[in-house]
């Protein structure tokens, strides 16, 4: 079962607005605030956002730019990760690190990567040290990677190397990934935002899954058809109302999304 065409336009607009590569100019939407209260006129690249002179390209799938990817070894990173990024948009870009599902590996979301790229955004997508990590396994991990992809505009051999915006990284996750982003959407240094897909937290130990201390910009999606202990028994809703006032936030359901719809953005 898949989202709807409408759903696939809504998540990647929504996802280049919480990236910040998108001001809120570009989307009606009254859910979606600034973060920054000196918000720019009509036309004009807000303070705090990267924009670039080139058209976006269709919400509904890839967008303007070509991409290349590149592997980090468990060596670097806890099980492994691949570094999708734009072949030819003008840096400095913004980078999200993606962390997968209870037993997932990192080909049931790889589209996430060519997707981002091509919309000007880099997204590692990375595998945990065992499929069996728990959410707040996962979390540490997550945080290792987000240092990792912040290396990664110094190492010497790096892609990337000048390329990035530091101040400018997110964190997403699925499932028990999305468990683990709404933890370090409290605890991880400098975060710039944090997504959820389908995220579960009532098997994580740390109080922050909860969301009660989330600091920064949260879009949250669910499934109306996801009812169980994985992402159900409103998790997702929960964590939404906890967030605390002034922190922007999106919760959206999709009614044909179940637990295992979100694999890839359309």
């Amino acid at each position: 079962m898949k989202p709807n065409n409408t759903f696939s336009n809504w998540i990647a607009a929504l996802t280049l607005v919480a990236t910040g590569l998108l001001s809120t100019h570009s989307l009606a939407m009254s859910q979606v605030p600034p973060t920054d209260p000196q918000d720019a006129p009509l036309g004009e690249c807000p303070a705090t956002a990267l924009c670039r002179s080139e058209a976006p390209g269709s919400y509904s799938g890839n967008g303007p730019y070509g991409y290349r990817s590149y592997s980090l070894s468990r060596l670097q990173t806890p099980g492994g990760a691949t570094v999708y990024y734009p072949a030819n948009a003008e840096p400095p870009y913004s980078g999200l690190v993606f962390t997968p599902p209870y037993t997932g590996v990192q080909f049931m979301y790889a589209a996430w990567g060519p997707f981002f790229a091509s919309h000007g955004i880099v997204l590692v997508t990375m595998d945990t040290t065992t499929t069996l990590d728990t959410v707040d396994q996962r979390a540490r991990q997550q945080k290792t990677v987000l240092d990792v992809l912040k290396g990664e505009n110094n190492r010497a051999a790096s892609p990337l190397r000048g390329k990035l915006d530091t101040s400018r990284i997110g964190a997403v996750g699925w499932s028990m990934g999305g468990g683990a982003t709404w933890i370090n959407a409290a605890e991880y240094a400098g975060l710039k935002t944090a997504m959820s897909l389908a995220g579960h937290n009532l098997s994580a130990v740390d109080p922050n899954a909860r969301g009660y201390n989330t600091r920064v910009p949260t879009l949250l999606f669910n499934g109306a058809l996801d009812i169980t202990y994985l992402g159900g028994l409103g998790q997702s809703d929960g964590v939404y109302n906890a967030i605390p006032a002034g922190i922007p936030k999106v919760f959206y359901e999709v009614a044909s999304a179940g637990h295992f719809d979100w694999g890839s953005p359309t």
